[in-house]
């Protein structure tokens, strides 16, 4: 993978934490996904999300339901490069505080696809599995 497409990518994790940490509005975070994006959380036991409207309403319920969010990403790896598609993997600590009930720990493994699009790098599928058993 070439070093420029291995930092777009590596920025749309980056950024994608950063905002969603922020817990502010949905339009940074759409802003890192292509309009037809999937975001499949089944493994640990959320739904699967398609598209903006779909990704909306879940970064909406984050920033609705959390009162502290953090995101510490580690093991940045390049999985695969095929001229087009950027597959990343990170693995993530995520913890969050819902507002009135105890904190929520996770380890987990992000993986992304990033596609370059004329408005920049972007996350066509995103994918969280569990590293350690869930609480």
């Amino acid at each position: 993978m070439p070093e420029d497409v291995f930092v777009a990518a590596e920025r749309l994790m980056v950024d994608y934490c950063h905002h969603l940490d922020a817990l502010g509005e949905a339009a940074p975070l759409l802003a890192l996904f292509t309009p037809d994006a999937v975001v499949d959380m089944t493994a640990i036991g959320m739904p699967r999300f398609e598209g903006h409207e779909g990704l909306r309403g879940f970064f909406e319920g984050v920033k609705a339901r959390l009162s502290h969010s953090f995101h510490l990403i580690g093991n940045i790896r390049c999985e695969s490069w095929d001229g087009a598609v950027a597959v990343m993997t990170a693995h993530v600590q995520g913890m969050g505080q819902p507002r009135g009930r105890a904190q929520v720990v996770m380890q987990v493994r992000y993986r992304m696809e990033c596609i370059q699009t004329p408005g920049g790098w972007k996350c066509r599928h995103y994918t969280v599995t569990p590293m350690m058993p869930l609480d």
